[in-house]
């Protein structure tokens, strides 16, 4: 081979390399849940304090949608979607453990800096009766600056707050999530 042929087969490695990096360069993302009760202070003379809500064993939810945000993209675009439906957890029945949403081992390379979820099917076991549940909001987003580096995987840790103020005569869980950074 004559170092013209050699130089060309080299440059053409080069360009195929830097065509293709980005299209096969994926992370794994773990996006596990810790639960948590809402303290809900109550203002009743003579009751002052929290309130406690007692009765309610398990917890189950699912998501419709589990979405990111690529960092540097406008607000509107830029989504990138991962799930389209998670199996149930029962975040009660594991408190102080953590939760498997969804584990997806094909992400984009890339810097990310917002988790979006669609609560879908949600369950609450009160009193020893099991029932259908709204959810409130129903999406939440969340400010989660992460990256997802090439054949390495990542853990994202969300809190559940679940607020069953609602549970009773509206068939309401109020939730938050926030993110836990390690």
């Amino acid at each position: 081979m004559s170092p013209r042929q050699i130089f060309s087969a080299v440059l053409l490695i080069i360009i195929i390399v830097v065509i293709l990096y980005p299209a096969t360069a994926i992370g794994t993302v773990r996006l596990n849940a810790q639960y948590r009760q809402a303290i809900i202070y109550q203002e009743i003379p003579g009751e002052e304090g929290p309130l406690e809500i007692t009765g309610v064993t398990n917890l189950e939810v699912s998501f419709s949608d589990v979405e990111i945000h690529l960092a540097n993209a406008e607000n509107d675009t830029g989504w990138l979607p991962i799930s389209y439906q998670t199996d149930s957890i029962d975040l009660i029945g594991n408190t102080g453990k953590s939760n498997t949403i969804l584990l997806t081992p094909t992400i984009p390379v890339g810097e990310y800096d917002i988790i979006g979820l669609t609560f879908s099917d949600t369950f609450v076991t009160f009193n020893g009766t099991t029932v259908r549940v709204e959810t409130i909001p129903q999406f939440v987003v969340i400010n989660y600056p992460f990256a997802v580096k090439s054949g390495s995987e990542i853990e994202l840790k969300l809190e559940i707050v679940a607020d069953y103020r609602g549970l009773n005569n509206s068939k309401k869980v109020f939730f938050e999530v926030n993110p836990i950074h390690d």
